[in-house]
């Protein structure tokens, strides 16, 4: 990048490529609402300029596909817009900005699988049970502002007693939001099924992370104010191919996080994670296997032994020490191939 005054008069110039940064696009097919992936970069200065959304395009074609480009050191914003068969623009985001050296390289990524929750808790505050069913489906390599619409269905319970249900969506009314008045402390469960939800586009044939569930058990109080003790789990499996496909009757490696988000002004108590669960199903979720489980780090990893042929679910069981549970499902989290 150079820094001119006026239009020059012989432009022009080399690079050594020694003096460059490498990004590198790896866009994979299956997990998107549309096939057509249009990546771009632009730098981000420090200051705000005409030059802060001045992107590039790096390539626009039908996922799956592999770019490189090679840029100056300095700081650069990945993006991606996906285009449905109508032409609409129906998602995409800005993942992480990153400030490049001279020789350095790194890879952005963009629809791995499994696509899964990516932000919000239940919270306990005015004597109310609150969630704001947002980022539901959203792609782990760009973060809450690359997840999808969805449409859900949201229940709180306590015993067998139905406190609220609702049926919510963010496409088109701005921040949907669940909230159910409780009067006396106890175990409460909050049901989420969540399916994406576009209307207007016909999404993609065997298209992955097509539903998403939760089922969370705590311990609430109406006079005491917190973000509920759960936790959202981030599934990776390892060895996917260019189209998320594992191949058939092998075992996959899944990476298995659970993690709390971020919530605002809601007091957001520590728990930690005491043991950890993973099922696969190979029928849609009519039955479930279980996977070995080896705890590595800040993290798990599930060993997953696949089917001939169709899609995997995966489901995890997330419990703390006081008995809170946190279970999460993710239909059709990658397929066979």
């Amino acid at each position: 990048m150079k820094n001119t005054t006026g239009i020059p008069t012989a432009p022009g110039g080399s690079y050594k490529r020694a003096n460059l940064a490498t990004v590198r696009f790896s866009v994979r097919g299956g997990t998107q609402m549309a096939t057509q992936n249009d990546t771009a970069l632009q730098a981000t200065p420090k200051t705000e300029d005409c030059t802060t959304d001045l992107m590039a395009e790096v390539r626009d074609d039908s996922a799956p596909y592999s770019a490189a480009v090679h840029v100056t050191p300095g700081t650069w914003q990945p993006r991606d817009d996906l285009f449905a068969d109508n032409g609409d623009d129906v998602g995409g985001g800005f993942p992480k900005v990153r400030t490049l050296k001279a020789g350095q390289s790194f890879t952005q990524s963009f629809g791995r699988a499994a696509w899964s929750p990516m932000h919000y808790l239940p919270t306990v505050a005015g004597r109310s049970v609150s969630f704001i069913p947002d980022a539901l489906i959203g792609d782990p390599d760009v973060g809450a502002n690359g997840a999808d619409p969805t449409k859900e269905t949201v229940v709180l319970t306590k015993g067998s007693t139905t406190v609220k249900k609702q049926t919510l969506t963010d496409w088109g009314t701005g921040d949907a939001e669940f909230s159910a008045g409780i009067r006396s402390a106890g175990w409460y469960d909050l049901t989420v099924d969540a399916h994406r939800y576009r209307p207007g586009i016909t999404f993609p044939a065997g298209m992955l992370s097509s539903r998403v569930t939760l089922d969370w058990h705590f311990k609430a109080d109406p006079a005491r104010s917190m973000v509920a003790p759960v936790f959202m789990t981030r599934f990776l499996p390892i060895g996917l191919n260019s189209r998320n496909q594992a191949a058939a009757n092998s075992t996959t490696t899944v990476d298995v996080s659970a993690g709390r988000g971020s919530q605002g002004d809601v007091r957001f108590t520590t728990v930690t994670a005491k043991s950890v669960r993973v099922w696969s199903s190979a029928d849609g979720g009519r039955t479930w296997k279980a996977a070995t489980v080896r705890h590595s780090g800040s993290t798990w990893q599930a060993s997953v032994r696949n089917p001939a042929s169709g899609a995997v679910a995966l489901r995890s069981e997330v419990t703390d020490a006081a008995g809170d549970r946190s279970v999460e499902t993710v239909y059709r989290a990658y397929a066979i191939g």
